[in-house]
């Protein structure tokens, strides 16, 4: 029988620009191997992890697959859960060095498979575009900044409407119901993204973690609201009663939360937002009526003008990052062109046999 799938971020472009979690693929301690591929863009690094991921899949294992931000069609690493084995991408912007070598991490370097005198012939041409992509990455970021003081303005007149003991009752409410348990030994986090913003557009994959989940809610509003203020408060509880906790961060702003899971539970806690724009099933909770209509009214055209600048920051950035990945696609072409993928294949069976062995 096939495994289950879940598909998420280990990073995102942010107004902070690129953010990683890339640390929280699989723990040191819990590990049995992470292989860190090394090499260029196009030597076929998505690729193996696809075939690798899938073919431990449909032999039945879950598997967590982690997309690039920059290509969500792509991915960054693939989690064997059930073997504790982790692969990812170890290349810049999210360089990941081995922290114990030998014992658990290993290097995969597929640099080795590729013929070097083509790709210096096209050197200048290699350095000009690679130029061009991180002008236009440093661009993104800068109209993402942007858009974050728009955002924060917006934010902050929603939050001065905000009733904030209505939040703290609300809160409350879902510590004695979810979490009645008493205080115990602190329990273990990890930090991930489920949406991203990617030359695609906004992508998110939040379906396909919450799938199987037996108590979801949804607190849905605009930036302000206290969707952060009550997810960062359940998961700090759920943390003191020796819960293991997934935070998934907010691509935007990566200091605030979207959503919070709780495994051992079976509860998730998301958010439906005016980043993701996500339907979600689930019992939603109104986050715009803990609001002062009438403060809002009062700042109606202030608000919409915010909300629209914001989009359209946000828009020319997500422009910029599509026009990143045109870019990087003739860069590819070069190492595609200079790859000897029958060896390649070599190293796909002898990972596959290594993985195996874990078994």
């Amino acid at each position: 029988m096939k495994g289950t799938e879940r598909h998420m971020f280990l990073g995102s472009n942010s107004s902070e620009g690129f953010f990683s979690y890339f640390d929280y693929i699989l723990s040191q301690k819990e590990a049995n191997k992470i292989i860190c591929i090394k090499g260029g863009p196009g030597t076929g690094k998505s690729s193996m992890l696809k075939k690798i991921g899938k073919y431990f899949n449909e032999k039945g294992y879950n598997i967590e697959f982690h997309h690039c931000s920059s290509d969500s069609d792509s991915l960054d690493g693939i989690v064997i859960k059930e073997l504790n084995v982790a692969m990812l991408d170890g290349t810049a912007p999210h360089v990941v060095d081995p922290k114990t070598p030998g014992a658990v991490d290993e290097i995969l370097d597929v640099g080795k498979y590729w013929d070097e005198t083509k790709i210096k012939e096209q050197k200048d041409l290699i350095m000009s575009i690679s130029k061009d992509v991180s002008m236009c990455f440093k661009r993104a970021y800068k109209y993402l900044s942007a858009a974050r003081v728009v955002h924060e303005d917006w934010s902050s007149l929603n939050n001065t409407a905000l009733n904030l003991s209505k939040i703290n009752l609300l809160k409350e409410d879902f510590k004695n119901k979810l979490l009645p348990m008493p205080i115990c030994e602190l329990g273990t986090v990890r930090h991930l993204f489920a949406t991203a913003f990617t030359p695609s557009g906004i992508v998110t994959f939040v379906d396909t973690l919450y799938k199987n989940y037996k108590e979801v809610y949804i607190l849905k509003g605009g930036p302000g609201t206290g969707k952060t203020n009550i997810l960062n408060y359940i998961g700090e509880e759920a943390l003191k009663r020796g819960m293991y906790v997934e935070v998934f961060h907010d691509p935007f702003i990566p200091t605030r939360i979207e959503h919070i899971l709780i495994p051992e539970l079976s509860i998730a806690l998301l958010t439906s937002n005016e980043i993701n724009k996500k339907s979600l099933n689930g019992k939603e909770i109104n986050m715009n009526e803990f609001l002062d209509e009438n403060f809002l009214n009062k700042y109606k055209a202030e608000i919409a003008y915010s909300q629209k600048l914001f989009y359209e920051l946000s828009g020319k950035a997500l422009n910029l990052l599509s026009d990143v990945k045109t870019i990087r696609n003739e860069l590819e072409k070069f190492y595609i062109e200079s790859m000897d993928f029958d060896k390649l294949d070599m190293v796909y069976k002898e990972t596959i046999e290594k993985i195996e062995c874990y078994e």
